[in-house]
């Protein structure tokens, strides 16, 4: 097995488990979060690979999908569910652009890592800059959403 396979097979592992981490009284919102950003994320991926911006030389169901089935489907939706319901709610507003900040920036920095050193993604025309706001903004648009959808005020 190799380094690729080992970082994918250890994902999986790590985004399985923590779906047994969110909270019992927060599962009806935690569907709700990963389907939008399941939806959000599986399309902007599949536009980002198809005007050839990135490529996943090694991913799962490559003849049927370009993009990423696991960051797009798993890990992205799991890490906005745990996000959104943590989010400092009772906070000034610069405390949510950094809370935000934050989670772009630890998203960010493993996937520079990876497109660095290993094959599973590859930059064609992007930026880790790119990532960094584009994870930024699905972010800010899952967490309005979710304060539209379950109406809660604050944040």
């Amino acid at each position: 097995m190799n380094l690729e396979h080992m970082i994918l097979y250890s994902v999986y592992a790590c985004t399985f488990i923590s779906f047994a981490f969110i909270p019992k009284n927060k599962i009806r919102e935690a569907s709700v979060i990963y389907l939008f950003q399941l939806f959000v994320s599986w399309f902007l991926g599949l536009l980002v690979v198809e005007l050839d911006l990135i490529e996943y030389p090694i991913r799962e169901l490559a003849r049927v999908n370009g993009t990423s089935f696991l960051f797009e489907f798993l890990v992205y939706p799991i890490i906005t569910v745990y996000y959104s319901i943590y989010y400092p709610r009772i906070a000034s507003k610069w405390k949510g652009i950094l809370y935000t900040g934050l989670f772009a920036t630890g998203i960010t920095i493993p996937e520079i890592i990876v497109e660095r050193y290993t094959d599973i993604i590859r930059y064609l025309h992007w930026h880790w800059s790119i990532s960094w706001l584009s994870i930024y903004l699905t972010l800010s648009l899952s967490w309005l959403f979710y304060k539209w959808y379950f109406k809660i005020d604050g944040g």
